[in-house]
């Protein structure tokens, strides 16, 4: 794999440097890094050169690569705009993208290059759960601030010190709806839209794929809702899957009620387009979408998204009331891309819009400030207001959730009607408590 990367920054604006007494970081990685094998300098961070540079590791190729694109399309709209007003305290902001491929090992390269070579001062992205576990500990090493605006594993906001498969640190931070308020918000749907007793799931081979599962049955049975689970019938294609032909005559064998479906992107498109051709959306009385309102999916799905199905997503570009900051965002997007921007899309962007409320509020873009700085931000987007809680470094954003229903206007498939899920981390956390035993906590 080539590590080619896009690299996106402005040619004019503000020359402030900081004062000669400060340490030049990204000169210091550069020449002392390789020799004596330091990675990083705590509490260092910004450039000498008027410029503020954010590493952006997203998935470019492959099945997946829509993402990262939406991903790239948000964070040069915020990038456009602050740059147009001034930038973050004077500073212009520079954008470094690289492909990590949805592979841990890619990502780790590409991450230490972003830092070590090029000397980012910041980083922002990622888009799997399975990297993102893998990745946090080198970003505690190198101790560079990091706002994950997709990957949703809990794990990646729970202190490691606090369960076996937590990489909760410092520097980590995300400002997108986890898996676990993800699915409470599955829990809620199941509930309250549909009669379904009888699940199984069909799911990623990876940590999102298991994780699902696993935390929609705790919020169910911490709701008392007394389902039962046919474990035996679960299946877990691998990404980039091509034929789901044997897992759906797998779950067609089972005879359940509900199907939590947590495949994505291109996987997601593949199966449902293959799942069209046989019974499975006549015997399943509720095939639950994780991330089927995904605009993601939405998007090349077109006409043939089936109507009336349940479908969740981590933001909504076309809510029943929106802000205005949501009606902005949305219609530039349109304006530039001609299409409904993704969650993916609107984490990137925000997340920039967050790295510029903190590092502005800190009045410097040193390490620790800009930790202080976000660890308990209140901030607002187009998904609304939110707060990074302290200890966790997790954002409490809601998920949405609605049923498909293709709109001719829109030349694809809304949410119609739509709800939005929120609650509190103290519900999450007794639901998961009561559901699992305090083994699958809510990571907030």
């Amino acid at each position: 794999m080539s590590s080619d990367y896009t690299r996106n920054s402005s040619e004019t604006g503000s020359q402030n440097s900081r004062p000669l007494s400060s340490i030049d970081r990204r000169n210091f990685l550069k020449t002392a890094g390789a020799g004596l094998g330091v990675t990083a300098i705590a509490g260092c961070s910004g450039s000498d050169d008027g410029v503020l540079t954010f590493g952006c590791p997203y998935v470019q190729s492959g099945f997946a690569a829509n993402y990262g694109e939406s991903a790239q399309f948000g964070l040069e709209m915020a990038q456009e705009e602050i740059n147009a007003n001034g930038g973050i305290n004077g500073q212009d902001v520079e954008l470094l993208f690289r492909d990590t491929e949805l592979s841990s090992q890619t990502a780790i390269q590409q991450v230490r290059s972003l830092i070590e070579e090029d000397g980012a001062d910041f980083l922002i992205g990622v888009d799997s759960s399975g990297v993102s576990l893998q990745l946090a500990p080198v970003v505690k090493e190198l101790q560079v601030p990091w706002v994950c605006t997709h990957a949703s594993s809990p794990f990646l906001t729970i202190p490691e010190d606090d369960h076996e498969q937590a990489v909760g640190n410092d520097y980590t931070f995300r400002n997108s709806c986890s898996l676990s308020q993800n699915h409470y918000g599955a829990a809620v749907t199941a509930r309250d839209q549909t009669d379904a007793e009888r699940w199984t799931m069909i799911g990623p081979n990876y940590a999102y794929g298991t994780q699902s599962y696993e935390y929609f049955k705790g919020f169910t049975q911490g709701m008392g809702l007394g389902y039962e689970f046919l474990d035996d019938s679960v299946t877990l294609p691998d990404l980039g899957t091509d034929d789901f032909t044997p897992q759906i005559r797998r779950v067609l064998e089972n005879d359940p009620e509900g199907v939590l479906i947590s495949l994505w992107g291109g996987d997601l498109v593949t199966f449902l387009g293959q799942a069209q051709n046989t019974e499975f959306f006549d015997v399943v009385d509720a095939p639950l979408m994780m991330l089927g309102a995904a605009t993601d999916v939405l998007n090349p799905m077109g006409d043939t998204m089936p109507d009336g199905l349940w479908a969740g997503t981590r933001y909504w570009a076309l809510p029943n009331e929106s802000s205005e900051a949501n009606q902005t965002f949305v219609q530039k997007f349109l304006d530039q891309h001609d299409k409904i921007p993704s969650y993916n899309a609107e984490g990137a962007y925000r997340g920039l819009y967050l790295f510029k409320k903190a590092i502005e509020a800190a009045g410097s873009s040193n390490t620790d400030d800009v930790v202080g700085s976000l660890e308990g931000i209140q901030h607002s987007g187009p998904v609304g207001e939110y707060t990074i809680d302290s200890d966790s470094h997790q954002a409490g954003v809601p998920s949405s959730w609605g049923k498909t229903s293709y709109s001719e206007e829109r030349g694809v498939s809304v949410l119609e009607p739509f709800e939005p899920v929120d609650t509190s981390p103290d519900t999450l956390n007794s639901l998961l408590e009561e559901g699992t035993g305090g083994r699958w906590p809510a990571g907030l």
